[in-house]
């Protein structure tokens, strides 16, 4: 495939969830329905299909979908793409890998099969290659709270597999154990600077927990270390402890930023180099679904945000043309 200018502007998608872009300046993208599109040769086609829900049994609200999306590091030579998407049987998620032939997805080949829980809820699903070459995975709580804690659960967690759906025998937790972060309600965003910090977002307390706040306290976390563990369900916020939890527990960390009584509903993550827009350069820029781009500055104790698109509700990547691209209900619109 020879090299591909990126989009000059804005391009129709039905609620991209995830954007992605190859090395030769193709971006791929997610639509939450099931298919998986690619913008090659000045327009945008299908380059695979998956077997999906995004309603619950009966037509109820739901978080289940076609989530997340990652290009290999090793593009170049292999031609992998990689999805999540919440199977059709409502039991189960699966990160899926197609081969690209010239913008068609080939080889179909499931690679981790993840428990989706048996409500609406919490279902995580982002994906993003570390600097490592390894494969991290977000996977939400499920509404199961405390199984976020459970270090040998999956759920409420950053996880951490071999390009090919193994574990690596480095993992913090024991061998052919994949958890890398703990103690998440549900991480829906995911970037790695190019130094390898890893920034995560977090959907704050919804009324889900007796005596817990009814909205507000979506999280962001500006670099998670390995084997860190987070708070969820014992407190949330900066620190307001839930009834019934004695402590927000030994040794584990709190967000870096939090929405506090405010609801934003964050999403998608990057990391802008500093070749990108003015404003924008060097900046963690988060998407959220409420209140559009959040452009986040570290500080101590707590980081701050202001606010920029208002496009950026769903997701943010930066194109080998270092203009910004963001995701909305019904586009991908550009920036620089």
């Amino acid at each position: 495939m020879p090299a591909q200018r990126p989009p000059s502007g804005t391009i129709a998608a039905n609620f991209a969830t995830a954007l992605a872009f190859a090395p030769d300046g193709r971006l791929f993208f997610t639509e939450r329905s099931g298919t998986v599109r690619v913008f090659q040769g000045g327009q945008s086609k299908v380059f695979a299909t998956v077997n999906t829900v995004t309603t619950e049994r009966g037509g109820g609200y739901s978080e289940r979908g076609l989530l997340g999306l990652a290009i290999d590091p090793n593009f170049n030579q292999n031609r992998f793409v990689y999805a999540f998407y919440s199977d059709a049987d409502y039991a189960h998620q699966n990160i899926i890998r197609w081969t690209d032939c010239g913008g068609t997805g080939t080889a179909a080949k499931i690679l981790v099969v993840l428990p989706s829980g048996g409500d609406c809820c919490h279902k995580g699903g982002r994906l993003a290659f570390g600097p490592d070459g390894k494969l991290y995975v977000t996977l939400g709580e499920e509404h199961d709270a405390g199984a976020a804690q459970v270090k040998t659960d999956v759920r409420g967690k950053v996880l951490r597999y071999n390009a090919d759906g193994s574990v690596p025998s480095d993992n913090p937790f024991g061998q052919a154990n994949p958890v890398w972060i703990y103690g998440l309600r549900n991480p829906f965003g995911i970037a790695f600077a190019p130094g390898g910090q890893l920034a995560i977002t977090n959907n704050g307390p919804s009324g889900d927990i007796p005596g817990g706040p009814g909205t507000g306290y979506d999280t962001v976390i500006f670099a998670a270390p390995k084997g860190a563990g987070y708070r969820w369900p014992n407190c949330y916020g900066y620190g307001i402890l839930l009834p019934g939890a004695a402590s927000c527990g030994a040794g584990e960390l709190g967000p870096d930023w939090s929405s506090e009584s405010s609801t934003v509903i964050p999403t998608g993550a990057t990391f802008v180099d500093q070749a990108g827009p003015a404003g924008y350069a060097g900046k963690l820029l988060v998407c959220t679904y409420s209140s559009g781009m959040l452009i986040f500055t570290p500080g101590a104790p707590h980081g701050a945000v202001t606010t920029g698109s208002a496009n950026c509700n769903l997701d943010v990547k930066e194109g080998p043309n270092h203009a910004l691209y963001l995701s909305g209900p019904t586009s991908i619109s550009r920036i620089g």
